[in-house]
């Protein structure tokens, strides 16, 4: 079992969901609800600043288009959750864990 900040961190450890770029920023999930509340890091995609924040198809400036270009924020979720079970996999394969 691992702890929300260890999963954060794992995530993050992934490079960008779509690019695979270094260091990306953590982009919360909240189409599960619907604006309300904080989002807990446990539903979090890596992203790329300039795909999060930084350029015109950014998630943050143009949600349509980014979801156009690179996929839907939820199918990039199930990626993430994909990519970090492998991860774990590894890391118990090798006896990290």
């Amino acid at each position: 079992m691992i702890t929300e900040s260890q999963y954060k961190k794992l995530v993050l450890s992934l490079g960008c969901i779509v690019t695979g770029e270094q260091d990306p920023d953590p982009h919360h999930v909240k189409c599960f609800f619907h604006g309300a509340g904080r989002v807990s890091d446990w539903l979090i995609i890596p992203l790329a600043n300039r795909l999060h924040t930084g350029q015109t198809d950014a998630y943050h400036n143009n949600k349509a288009l980014f979801e156009d270009r690179y996929g839907r924020e939820v199918d990039l979720l199930a990626r993430t959750i994909q990519r970090v079970a492998e991860k774990l996999a590894e890391k118990r394969i090798k006896g990290k864990i």
